[in-house]
């Protein structure tokens, strides 16, 4: 079994949902459902760039800024 291909999903199907983030700490992905902005951890640094890699290569959108992101999904800054 294939571990990256258990992740297909993110840059296949469900694109629109998981983003990255490419700010100054570097690359991260992010979940956005709805009003709900979560981190996609992967544990396995091998494996993340994998995944960041397949994101990029398949269009998945890239934020520079947290506040970039809460904006798209309607939170206000105070």
């Amino acid at each position: 079994m294939d571990i990256l291909n258990d992740y297909s999903y993110i840059w296949d199907r469900d694109k629109e949902k998981y983003v990255l983030l490419d700010d100054e700490t570097g690359k991260s992905i992010w979940f956005m459902g709805g009003k709900e902005l979560m981190f996609f951890l992967i544990e396995d640094d091998d494996l993340a760039d994998l995944i960041i890699e397949k994101m990029l290569n398949a269009g998945n959108k890239v934020y520079n800024s947290i506040v970039e992101l809460q904006e798209i999904i309607g939170v206000k800054q105070d």
